[in-house]
């Protein structure tokens, strides 16, 4: 959406793909990547989640029922002519087959987009996305639908934030832990801009998504400054909520709150990471991406990941940094690890998923500048004991069946784009679904697969 273009764009994306690879001759740059240390795990089959009248899929999430593993609801946006809206698919055989659920109720596309989505301990679906108008000015809000079927229906909408005259940004839905009597508090973090209270926010319901508490600001001093947030709760009332802010040198900053009462009260912002860049330039390809945050359920891991450019080296670079989570007195992340490394490769809009045996998956986008073709790698860790221990990393598997060309994604005019992110879901058992825009078929449209964990 907005503020997220302006701000990330403007050093992270520019030139054209073709000009990366004269701009590595140039410089005789090795070409190394990150060594494996296990034999490398055969691709699961792709399957294709939409397949309906739209003319292009982008920015799919999704979502495993914690009651049944088999309902999994993906939710995307979608080009209806000029105008975009958001629809919904359901699988009930964990991801095998899908069936299209078309715009969700009452929404009328215009440039609405952004969704997230997230199942509570009982089994009720919750989406929610910026219903926005085209401008200018650009303003939206964030609405919110709840389904008790799994995705085949949903109640009608109610709104989580307004942004009034100003614009609700890049929400991120992640859903605490409740009991018989207590609904599960529901969290949504997101960017306001053109409003009073412009920068990251979080509203929370505690009535079972009904109402939202008025959106409280997490960063003041960094303001509209601050973009693209993600949140994860986890048991216990905590929460973490991490987003980008640039630096004063210009480099790209991780931050992050955190609470370990129910969002009642968070941390003062700390910074977790940082990188000089995102990617390298891309020409009239567009793939931003924000940090990929995500907390066990059971507490003690939280972890968050990111992508890394470095211009002088030429060196593109997936990281990884983990915490012990809110309920630490004193919130402490790890120094940032290198899950994979690569001057041939650019890495792009990684996602990341805890497993119940606390194995970390990190989906990716993997970019080859010797074909310019695309990729989606997951990266499965062994069991992690501690957030104090490093994660061990095997060799990354290789998701996609056939390699795809970015630069047939939707045409806007003026860029080709991807959307700004991808989906990846863990499963109750040994599965995590990883969700992806590809092109394969000629225009941009969303697969999944359905991968299992390996065993140690």
């Amino acid at each position: 959406m907005g503020a997220f273009d302006r701000i990330v764009s403007r050093r992270t994306f520019a030139g054209v793909p073709v000009s990366v690879l004269s701009w590595m001759a140039a410089r005789n740059l090795p070409r190394t990547t990150t060594p494996a240390r296990r034999e490398e795990v055969k691709a699961p089959g792709n399957t294709r989640v939409t397949d309906d009248a739209f003319a292009a899929c982008i920015e799919p999430v999704v979502a495993v029922d914690p009651l049944d593993p088999h309902n999994l609801l993906a939710v995307c946006r979608v080009f209806v002519g000029a105008d975009i809206g958001v629809a919904a698919y359901t699988s009930f055989d964990a991801g095998s087959t899908w069936r299209a659920r078309g715009l969700l109720p009452g929404l009328v596309p215009d440039f609405d987009g952004n969704p997230t989505v997230a199942f509570d301990s009982r089994g009720r679906a919750f989406v929610c996305c910026v219903v926005a108008t085209q401008g200018p000015p650009r303003h939206g809000d964030v609405l919110m639908w709840r389904s008790d079927d799994g995705g085949r229906g949903f109640r009608p909408s109610t709104t989580a934030i307004a942004g009034g005259a100003g614009l609700v940004d890049h929400p991120s839905l992640t859903i605490g832990t409740g009991s018989h009597r207590t609904p599960a508090p529901l969290y949504l973090a997101a960017g306001m801009y053109g409003t009073a209270d412009d920068g990251v926010v979080i509203a929370r319901s505690t009535d079972g998504g009904r109402t939202f508490q008025p959106p409280r600001a997490l960063d003041p001093a960094a303001g509209a400054r601050a973009i693209a947030p993600v949140a994860a709760a986890g048991p216990d009332g905590s929460l973490t909520v991490a987003y980008f802010t640039p630096s004063p040198s210009g480099d790209v900053l991780i931050r992050a709150v955190t609470s370990g009462d129910h969002g009642e009260t968070f941390t003062e912002p700390f910074t977790v990471a940082g990188v000089p860049a995102m990617a390298p330039g891309l020409g009239d390809v567009t793939a931003k991406s924000g940090p990929a945050l995500a907390a066990a359920a059971d507490g003690g891991l939280v972890c968050a990941a990111v992508t890394g450019f470095d211009d002088a080296t030429g060196m593109s670079r997936l990281l990884l940094t983990t915490s012990a989570g809110p309920t630490d007195p004193t919130p402490t992340w790890s120094t940032p690890m290198t899950v994979a490394a690569s001057d041939e490769t650019v890495y792009l809009q990684p996602q990341v998923a805890i497993a119940d045996d606390h194995r970390i998956a990190i989906s990716v986008y993997a970019l080859s500048l010797a074909t310019l073709r695309m990729d989606v790698l997951l990266h499965i860790s062994d069991p992690v004991p501690a957030a104090s221990a490093q994660p061990a990393f095997g060799p990354p598997l290789r998701v996609t069946t056939r390699a795809f060309d970015p630069r047939q994604a939707i045409d806007t005019g003026s860029t080709h784009w991807l959307g700004n992110y991808q989906g990846l879901a863990a499963a109750p058992g040994d599965v995590f679904h990883p969700v992806w825009t590809d092109t394969r078929t000629g225009r941009a449209q969303i697969f999944t697969a359905a991968v299992r964990r390996p065993r140690a």
